[in-house]
C-alpha cells in the first residue's frame, strides 16, 4: 500500500533551469562541505531574503497595517501559512523544506491593498478598464497574484549578473502558482470564456511553462497541495480572529460561537442513518469525521461559557485550526489509501507527478469551511469599514495607473530602464530599429512624446514617418489606418501567430510592454508607498 511518505519530493539537479548557476556564488570555503543545506532549503532562503518578501509586511490582508498592530498583514498571513504547511508536511512525512519554500513565496506577487488592488490591475490588463484614456480595450492576459508571484521570482527579482530570477526549482514555482485558482471560470467552461489568465504573459521560458502542468488545476506535488489547503485554513481562522478584534464590527464572541456551533449541528444532524453501499473502510472514515465534528462542537460549547473575551477568541482560533488540520490529515491518508496511484510514472525532470488532488478537507470539513467563509463574507468582508478601505484602495491604484500611463516619466529611472529594455526587445524581434539609446534619458521631449504615443496606440499614423527615432521596414502604405485600428480592437493577443498579422502583433506587443511595466511597478508597491506616490502625484504640498 502506498503511503504519503512515498510521494515525498526529492530534489534533482535537473529541477532547476540554470544548471551550475550556484557554483559561482559560493565563497568556496572547504568547510562548506560540512555545512549541508537542502536544495529546497536554498529556494526557501532565497525567497526569505528577497526585497519582495520584506515588502509583504506593509501589504494588507483584509485590514491595513495602519488599522492596528494586531491585525494580519500579508506577511503574518504568509508566516501562518508556512507554519500550518510545515505541520501537515511533518505529519504526512513529506518534504518540509519544499512546503516552506512554497508557502513563503505563495503571496509574494500580491498587490498593495489586497485583492482590491489585484482586481484593478486585472481589469487594466484584461482590457475591461480603459482608465478613461486608452483607445482600445485589448486583453493582455489579465493579472492574478499567483501568476505574478511566479513572474516576480522567475523574472523581476535578480540574483545573478547575467540571468533573471532566483533560479528556483520547478516544484516551488508550480506549487506557488497552484496555491489558488488558475482559471477564472469552471474548468468545463474555460474554452468558452476565452478570458482566462495567460501564463505566457507572465513568464516566457517554455521549459518552465511545461513544468507548471497547466492541464491540472491543482499542484502535481503533495507538498504543493498541502500549501494550498493550509492557505485556506489560515484565511478562515485569522479572518475570524481579526473580525472579532475589530470593535467597529461589533461582533459578539458568544454570537460567533453560537453560529459555528449551529453550523456543526446542521452538518451532524444530516448524517445518514446507514450507508449500505459504503465499504468498511469508508464507514470507519466517515464515522471518524463525524466524531471529530462532535468533539469540536463540545469543545466550543464549553469555551463559550468563559467570561474572558480574549480567551474565547484565542481558543476559537486554536480549535478551528486543530479541527481542520486533523480533518486534512485524516482525509489525505484516506484519499491515498483508496486511490490507484502509479508512483513509478515520471516527468521530464524525473520526479513523481500526481494526477489527483489528494490533500483536501473531508466532505464534512468542506461544508463547515464553506459555511464559515460565507459567514465571514457577510459579517466582515461586506462590512462598512472594510468596504471603505477597499473603495479607497481601488481609487488609489487606478489613479496611479492613469498617471503613469499618461506620463511614464513620473516613474523612477530604474522602471524606465526596464521599460526601455522591454521596448527594445520587441523592436528587435520584429525587425524595427529604435535608433536612440537611453531614450527616456537622452531623448528630446518630442522624441519621447512620439514614442509614448506609439506605445499607447494613441497616434498610429506616426509609424508612417521615417523619423529620427524609429525606422520601420514594413510596407504599410497599402494599409488603411482605420482597418489597423479595427484589427487591434478585434484580434486577441494569443490569436496573432501568422506573418500576415505581424505588424499588428508588433503594435500590440509594444502596448503590452508599456502596460505590463506599469503593472509590475505598482504590484510591487507596499500600501504605504502606493499612498505616498498618490499624494506626490495628485496633492499639492
Amino acid at each position: 500500500m502506498i503511503s504519503s511518505s512515498d510521494l515525498k519530493q526529492e530534489f534533482k539537479e535537473s529541477d532547476r533551469f540554470y544548471e551550475d548557476a550556484n557554483k559561482d556564488l559560493s565563497l568556496k570555503d572547504p568547510i562548506l562541505q560540512e555545512m549541508i543545506r537542502s536544495e529546497f532549503g536554498r529556494d526557501r532562503d532565497r525567497i526569505f531574503f528577497s526585497r519582495a518578501f520584506r515588502r509583504l509586511q506593509h501589504k494588507a490582508q483584509i485590514y491595513s497595517n495602519e488599522k492596528g498592530d494586531h491585525y494580519r498583514t500579508r506577511l503574518t498571513h504568509t508566516l501562518e501559512v508556512s507554519q500550518l504547511s510545515r505541520s501537515l508536511a511533518r505529519y504526512l512525512s513529506v518534504n518540509e523544506d519544499l512546503v516552506e519554500a512554497i508557502a513563503i513565496g505563495h503571496d509574494i506577487g500580491h498587490t498593495p491593498f489586497g485583492h482590491e488592488g489585484e482586481r484593478v490591475l486585472d481589469d487594466v490588463m484584461s482590457g475591461n478598464d480603459n482608465l478613461g484614456m486608452t483607445r482600445f480595450k485589448i486583453n493582455h492576459g489579465g493579472f492574478k497574484h499567483n501568476f505574478n508571484s511566479v513572474r516576480v521570482l522567475d523574472i523581476t527579482t535578480l540574483k545573478y549578473q547575467d540571468k533573471p530570477g532566483l533560479n528556483l526549482s520547478w516544484q516551488v514555482l508550480e506549487g506557488i502558482l497552484k496555491h489558488t485558482r488558475t482559471k477564472r471560470c469552471k474548468e468545463e467552461d474555460c474554452t468558452k470564456c476565452g478570458n482566462c489568465w495567460d501564463i505566457k504573459r507572465f513568464i516566457h521560458d517554455k521549459k518552465l511553462i511545461d513544468t507548471l502542468y497547466l492541464d491540472f488545476n491543482f499542484s502535481v506535488t503533495l507538498e504543493g497541495q498541502i500549501v494550498s489547503i493550509a492557505d485556506e485554513i489560515a484565511q478562515r481562522q485569522h479572518d475570524l480572529d481579526d473580525g472579532l478584534r475589530d470593535a467597529s464590527l461589533r461582533l459578539d464572541s458568544n454570537d460567533v460561537y453560537s453560529k459555528i456551533i449551529s453550523f456543526i449541528g446542521e452538518i451532524v444532524d444530516a448524517k445518514p442513518v446507514n450507508c449500505k453501499s459504503c465499504s468498511h473502510q469508508e464507514k470507519v472514515y466517515l464515522n471518524d469525521c463525524y466524531n471529530s465534528l462532535d468533539i469540536l462542537k463540545n469543545k466550543l460549547e464549553v469555551n463559550k461559557e468563559s467570561k474572558n473575551k480574549l480567551y474565547m477568541i484565542d481558543s476559537l482560533v486554536r480549535d478551528i485550526i486543530e479541527y481542520f488540520i486533523i480533518d486534512v490529515y485524516r482525509t489525505t491518508n484516506y484519499n491515498i489509501s483508496i486511490s490507484e496511484l502509479d508512483i513509478s510514472r515520471t516527468n521530464a525532470c524525473n520526479g513523481t507527478i500526481l494526477d489527483k488532488n489528494l490533500v483536501s478537507f473531508s466532505e464534512l470539513g468542506t461544508i463547515l469551511d464553506n459555511k464559515i467563509e460565507s459567514y465571514i463574507n457577510h459579517q466582515i468582508i461586506n462590512s462598512h469599514g472594510v468596504n471603505m478601505f477597499d473603495g479607497k484602495s481601488k481609487f488609489i491604484i487606478r489613479q496611479l495607473c492613469k498617471a503613469y500611463y499618461n506620463n511614464p516619466l513620473q516613474m523612477p529611472s530604474y522602471v524606465l530602464m526596464r521599460l526601455e529594455k522591454a521596448i527594445r526587445d520587441k523592436f528587435q524581434f520584429y525587425g524595427i530599429d529604435l535608433r536612440l539609446s537611453d531614450i527616456f534619458k537622452n531623448g528630446t521631449k518630442k522624441d519621447i512624446t512620439m514614442l509614448i504615443k506609439l506605445l499607447k496606440l494613441d497616434d498610429i499614423p506616426i509609424i508612417y514617418m521615417q523619423g529620427p527615432i524609429i525606422k520601420n521596414p514594413y510596407d504599410i502604405n497599402g494599409h488603411d489606418k482605420e482597418s489597423i485600428f479595427e484589427s487591434i480592437n478585434k484580434i486577441g493577443t494569443s490569436e496573432i501567430e501568422n506573418d500576415s498579422d505581424r505588424f499588428v502583433k508588433w503594435l500590440l506587443e509594444n502596448n503590452y510592454a508599456y502596460l505590463s511595466t506599469i503593472c509590475d511597478y505598482i504590484a510591487g508597491m507596499t500600501d504605504n508607498y502606493a499612498k505616498d506616490e498618490y499624494k506626490k502625484l495628485y496633492l499639492v504640498d
